[in-house]
């Protein structure tokens, strides 16, 4: 009900895990309310037996969208070791539109390192041994990225065919080239991005935050009329009365363009 009740402001919405029970129905609530600008969060990768690519392809196969768009990869592990033994995990990301790692250490904190925008220099990370099992498969999901952007986006298509035949080369576009067309395509829910991480380790919870910054809607992308009930622009829910302090918390959601006086 709160998901009912919320989706009739919002502007975007982002879905946490792979396709659950759950998970048809409140896509059939946000499109009822209009909400076309979505976001999808693979969350609890440090369990056993969780898959990034196994929740990546539920989404096609229960037809949640045509075009899920990966913007970043899982790191299990940064020993190549915990590999041969299938230890299950997640410790670091790969961002792969910023094209930069993320590491985090045992007590949470989180460390941001660039990666190289040759390919021959991958193999020598100072982060990641050079037997590591994900590093030969670090541009590909790069270059399928840009490469699957580029169909809703006439100038990115153009800079990608600019550049020179070499398998480094995409490995050197900037974030500045590809973020606005990744947000146009996201408003005009041309693609689903798909993030990932464990938000009870605080594993990747930062980076969607960051992304819903960047490609959900402000209130002035919006029309008066953008919603389905015109009329309302602020909705607050989960009302509560502090007898001891005597004043009341909500929590309000907006929706459109709007102006807020107080008095």
């Amino acid at each position: 009900m709160e998901v009912e009740s919320a989706s009739r402001v919002v502007d975007g919405a982002v879905s946490v895990e792979g396709v659950e029970a759950q998970t048809k129905g409140v896509w059939r609530q946000l499109d009822r309310c209009g909400v076309s600008t979505r976001m999808v969060f693979l969350n609890k990768l440090d369990r056993p037996g969780a898959s990034f690519g196994f929740s990546l392809r539920s989404l096609l196969a229960h037809r949640l969208h045509p075009h899920p768009l990966a913007l970043t990869l899982p790191i299990a592990s940064f020993n190549p070791r915990d590999y041969s033994h299938a230890e299950p995990g997640i410790e670091g990301l790969i961002d792969l539109v910023k094209w930069e790692a993320w590491k985090w250490d045992e007590n949470g904190e989180a460390k941001c390192l660039p990666l190289p925008t040759d390919v021959k220099e991958l193999e020598k990370l100072s982060f990641l041994p050079s037997d590591h099992p994900i590093i030969p498969h670090l541009p590909s999901p790069r270059n399928q990225l840009l490469e699957n952007l580029s169909m809703f986006s006439e100038d990115l298509m153009e800079s990608l065919l600019s550049l020179p035949a070499d398998p480094s080369a995409y490995l050197g576009v900037k974030a500045a080239q590809i973020l606005p067309a990744l947000r146009r395509s996201t408003l005009e829910n041309q693609v689903l991005p798909v993030l990932c991480g464990s938000a009870v380790k605080h594993i990747g919870t930062g980076l969607v935050m960051d992304y819903v910054g960047e490609l959900f809607a402000s209130p002035v992308d919006l029309s008066a009329d953008a919603v389905g009930n015109p009329p309302l622009r602020m909705l607050a829910w989960k009302v509560g009365w502090d007898s001891k302090r005597g004043w009341m918390t909500y929590v309000r959601v907006y929706s459109g363009a709007f102006t807020l006086k107080l008095r």
